[in-house]
């Protein structure tokens, strides 16, 4: 009787489980292991001062990853701080801080980085380091890096031999405002790279809040700056459009990315502003630009008030085949979801993002697949904005069904790695395949400490699958950036655009993923290039990266000027 009792019970509960959105603890999940050390990943970050006492301090700094000497591994470039003379506190005798430097690392294929930073000439000590820009911007096949920083920003050429050249002055790209985020697009699908670079505020570092002593001047206290748009020529040389093409304003740019969310093959730019509306630009054929952030509803947060937002990405969370718009700020964050008619949804609360990380201050944030299921997860980097004495764990959200056919996001910290159990200040994270294995992995910039490199590790025996593509463009940009790539598997639909300055003050790996779940084979592959091209790719299996380069000689759908 007991026993049949016990069945029953059994029985009640495997039906009532069925009722529940998700069930990972019968489930195969990765989980994240902390390799920095054994990586040989010594990048310590310096706010440039022995506490952190104002705000280009509090900002932060990026990194990008990047296949900078073309080995098929993905390097990493960090940002650093430095000691900023009538900024920073009086320093005397043993300052560290003062001989802060940016750092390049080699991936030497093995697991193990190599700092090459003094040969390959990219310490970039000239000012407050902010983001890296990785991409191709004269086309030679070899990433290029373009700094922002409090101070001149600097454009570093590829020398094709391990070695980068300080092009910024001939380039004309040097700005001398406080630069924060940016982003290359080619706007007018014209073959180049341009270059978007938001700048912040009009920092004035005698200004202090003499009433509250343990605080410093919020973004508030200081007016906004213009952003810039530098069209390149094609020549070396890049040319100030800003005015030219309506992208004049005075926001507080803290986050800017470029993707074409209302799919009409022309990149548009999306600016998240600090303490104020954020912008979202629609592109007119190359020729102007106009700010549709107010009635396509991603201005502000969904209660109608301005957000303090950092970076921003976008990525089809929800499958449908157009671009969603996620921004980490200091509160809830907001994630808008593209109705596809040019308006947004904004599904912070009914996608449970707010409740699991509105206690968070979050600066960093992106899409990215870490379980091959082929939907697109959500990874936060958190950190105070005021002190460095409270410390935030990191968020890793997994997008999983909802009750109402809706996608909603659960918390993952339990299972997914020691690492989640850790308390930091974070600014810039990226994700990207740092050891070839199919998976994305993760590196965070920590501020006043060390970095952070988080490998992937799939269970064994997961059923999901993967695809990574590589874009070459020939008649477009040779990083194919403003493609937007589509992969069908039977019904199952997913769309990614390769993107560069995708994060908050960083720049993810080049290679598009593709989880692709228990699928093992793949129906079609459509790339959608720059111009309008149409290329339709037969698969020939999965579980591999695969390059894709742009037909020769076909003929543009339009170009812009």
């Amino acid at each position: 009787m007991r026993v049949t009792s016990c069945l029953k019970l059994l029985a009640t509960a495997f039906i009532g489980l069925s009722f529940f959105e998700h069930t990972p603890a019968v489930e195969l999940l990765p989980t994240f292991v902390d390799i920095t050390a054994q990586a040989g990943i010594t990048f310590r970050h310096t706010f440039g001062d022995r506490h952190m006492s104002n705000i280009v301090e509090a900002t932060g700094s990026g990194v990008a990853l990047l296949d900078y000497n073309n080995d098929g591994f993905l390097d990493m470039y960090f940002v650093n701080g430095c000691y900023l003379p009538g900024v920073s506190e009086e320093c005397s005798g043993n300052c560290p801080e003062k001989s802060a430097r940016n750092a390049l690392y080699r991936n030497n294929g093995d697991g193990a980085f190599t700092d090459v930073t003094e040969e390959a000439g990219v310490a970039d000590t000239g000012g407050y380091g902010m983001a890296a820009l990785a991409a191709d911007f004269d086309n030679d096949g070899w990433t290029d890096l373009y700094i922002t920083n409090y101070g001149r920003n600097t454009l570093y050429r590829n020398n094709r031999d391990g070695t980068f050249r300080d092009v910024t002055t001939a380039a004309g790209v040097g700005d001398t405002l406080w630069s924060v985020g940016a982003t290359a697009l080619d706007f007018d699908n014209d073959g180049f790279l341009d270059i978007y670079v938001g700048n912040y505020l009009d920092f004035d570092p005698a200004y202090r809040l003499y009433y509250a002593a343990d605080e410093f001047p919020g973004p508030l206290s200081y007016p906004g700056l213009p952003d810039r748009l530098y069209r390149n020529r094609g020549d070396g040389t890049f040319v100030d459009v800003t005015s030219r093409v309506g992208v004049k304003n005075n926001g507080r740019a803290m986050g800017v990315l470029a993707a074409d969310y209302d799919d009409d093959g022309w990149p548009d730019i999306y600016v998240a502003n600090d303490a104020g509306a954020n912008f979202l630009y629609r592109n007119d054929r190359g020729r102007r630009f106009s700010d549709r952030a107010l009635q396509a509803g991603v201005a502000f947060s969904e209660s109608g008030s301005e957000t303090s937002s950092m970076g921003a990405s976008f990525g089809d969370y929800d499958n449908d085949g157009d671009f969603d718009i996620l921004v980490p700020d200091m509160r809830y964050k907001s994630l808008y979801s593209n109705l596809g008619n040019g308006r947004f949804r904004d599904v912070t609360f009914s996608s449970k993002i707010a409740v699991i990380s509105g206690q968070y201050v979050t600066w960093g944030g992106t899409f990215f697949d870490y379980d091959h299921d082929g939907w697109l997860d959500v990874y936060f980097a958190n950190g105070d904005a005021h002190t460095l004495g409270y410390s935030q764990e990191d968020c890793l959200l997994r997008n999983v069904p909802g009750r109402n056919g809706e996608r909603v996001f659960e918390d993952m910290w339990k299972g997914s790695g020691a690492f989640f159990r850790t308390k930091a200040n974070s600014r810039g994270m990226a994700v990207g395949d740092i050891d070839n294995d199919g998976d994305l992995d993760i590196v965070v910039v920590n501020i006043d400490r060390a970095s952070t490199l988080l490998r992937n590790d799939q269970p064994a025996g997961t059923p999901n699958h993967w695809l990574m593509i590589t874009l070459k463009g020939t008649r477009s940009n040779r990083d194919g950036i403003g493609a937007k790539v589509t992969v069908r598997t039977g019904s199952f639909v997913q769309v990614r655009q390769r993107m560069a300055g995708d994060n908050y003050l960083s720049t993810n790996g080049p290679r598009l993923h593709f989880g692709l779940g228990r699928n093992d084979r793949i129906d079609e592959i459509t790339v959608r290039w720059p111009g309008g091209v149409i290329q339709r790719v037969v698969p020939t299996g999965v579980d591999r990266v695969i390059t894709i380069a742009e037909p020769a000689g076909v003929p543009r759908s339009g170009r812009g000027r």
